[in-house]
């Protein structure tokens, strides 16, 4: 006590030595260590890592970009089969400075190691053996092991989001949360829904007085009944996948004009990597190789929704003519809790449309 009554601390006490000057300086240092660790939190600097490392018996190109290590990761499953992970650089800077972002490319997709088919029309056996849904998810569960991540937030978009029901399924303890993008749940079903929206859109071309419109009616309009007798299987794919590219802008995007404006956003943001467009090529050989290893002509991942049970965020654009409202309802209602959101004026890539509304929704979902 001091001569008020009040308590001294221990290191003020006099004694015979004069006060604690050892417990005095060790407080001192425990300060300045805590006053360091918080200055270099509130100073943490964006990261971005380049990777191309063997996985799995594949060599598989990944990219790591966020604010701080110690951030949740959030790893983006794009689609195609065969498209790349480029084509979110634009949009994923809008959420790395909360979410630490892993950009994969697929084996045989993007920067990551090709297929190579002899005859492209007609892989042979032995060139596909590896490109199976098996493999696909150990390279995922692989990039994981090797970034040392926990677990991480999985967003899968159109054909990510079939790879991403697998892969949720099957690495629950892996998973914080689950982000469907428009994504593909089932073939039979996408490819009904592609032959529904061509058919209204070939009768919108025939009245159009463009007349390139009505030139593309012309050619598309023969094909539709025999694409609508052909059996589920490969030959049903493929034949609905070109008028899914016949009529590209109107099929995958609310407003058409759109589709050029990200374009020009993902190419700037490859010009500021030093990245070049040829690397990031759509690679034809994955649907192809699938349709031999996964069946993918007629796979259908409804059973596997009720495997999920992290937390799950559907999210889907109201004009997507590739994956309707309705296939996103489906996922919604197959999957115990999981919420759902709608986007207006927006088709198959959210991101590029409504890149505001789906940021807002991506990190309020990982927030929760």
């Amino acid at each position: 006590m001091n001569s008020s009554g009040q308590s001294v601390p221990a290191y003020y006490r006099k004694s015979t030595r004069g006060p604690d000057r050892t417990r005095l300086g060790q407080l001192i240092l425990l300060a300045g260590a805590l006053l360091w660790a918080g200055c270099a939190r509130l100073q943490a600097e964006a990261f971005d890592k380049d990777y191309s490392q063997k996985i799995n018996g594949a060599q598989l190109h990944f990219r790591v970009r966020g604010q701080d290590p110690a951030h949740p990761y959030l790893l983006i499953i794009h689609g195609g089969p065969g498209f790349s992970a480029h084509m979110f650089y634009p949009w994923g800077k809008s959420i790395e400075g909360q979410l630490n972002v892993v950009y994969l490319d697929q084996r045989g997709c993007g920067q990551s190691e090709r297929l190579k088919f002899k005859n492209p029309m007609k892989p042979e056996a032995a060139e596909v053996q590896d490109y199976t849904m098996e493999n696909l998810l150990k390279d995922i569960e692989g990039v994981r092991e090797f970034l040392k991540i926990k677990d991480w937030y999985v967003l899968g978009h159109s054909w990510g989001g079939m790879l991403g029901i697998n892969y949720v399924a099957a690495h629950p303890a892996a998973v914080k949360g689950f982000i469907f993008v428009d994504g593909l749940l089932s073939q039979p079903r996408c490819q009904e829904a592609i032959l529904d929206f061509s058919e209204k859109q070939i009768a919108r071309d025939e009245q159009s007085a463009d007349p390139t419109l009505k030139a593309r009616a012309a050619r598309l309009k023969p094909y539709l009944p025999y694409a609508r007798g052909l059996p589920a299987g490969t030959e049903r794919l493929f034949s609905c996948m070109q008028f899914a590219m016949g009529q590209f802008n109107d099929i995958y995007y609310a407003d058409g004009k759109n589709a050029a404006l990200y374009n020009a956003k993902v190419r700037e943001a490859l010009q500021a990597i030093n990245v070049p467009l040829t690397a990031i090529t759509p690679a034809n050989e994955p649907a192809g190789a699938l349709v031999q290893t996964a069946s993918y002509g007629t796979r259908d991942e409804t059973p596997n929704l009720a495997k999920i049970k992290c937390p799950t965020l559907v999210i889907n654009g109201k004009q997507d003519g590739v994956i309707p409202p309705a296939l996103a309802q489906a996922v919604q209602k197959g999957i115990a809790g999981s919420e759902i959101l709608l986007l207006d004026h927006c088709g198959h890539f959210p991101f590029a449309e409504q890149p505001a509304a789906f940021t807002q929704a991506v990190l309020k979902f990982a927030a929760k």
